[in-house]
């Protein structure tokens, strides 16, 4: 989904891999890649299948305690990241938070 909420399509391009990041990336590159809402909807059934698909799910999350923190390629001109240091846990706890408490924007310590 872009930056207007209009779903694009991904194109196909042979022997390639289509992969969408998380919010974490988006943190550790100072949002220089960009995490976006995404989706995967069966293609047409009149498509030719001449473009073969296939979509598998695989979640990363480094370990608990890795401190995520701009890395200093990505730092800006000042030399300096947007977000705070957060270990691994606390942020994905922060996000499980947010889904159980109805999109609150609370941050777990």
């Amino acid at each position: 989904c872009n930056q207007n909420g209009d779903w694009v399509s991904v194109p196909y391009v042979e022997d390639s891999f289509a992969v969408n990041i998380g919010d974490l990336m988006m943190r550790w590159t100072n949002d220089q890649w960009i995490s976006t809402l995404h989706r995967v909807v069966n293609p047409p059934m009149d498509a030719e299948a001449t473009e073969p698909r296939q979509s598998i799910v695989f979640f990363h999350q480094p370990n608990y305690d890795a401190m995520i923190e701009c890395l200093p390629s990505c730092l800006d001109e000042d030399g300096k990241g947007k977000y705070p240091a957060v270990s691994s846990g606390d942020h994905l706890k922060s996000k499980f938070v947010k889904q159980t408490t109805f999109g609150g924007t609370q941050e777990v310590a």
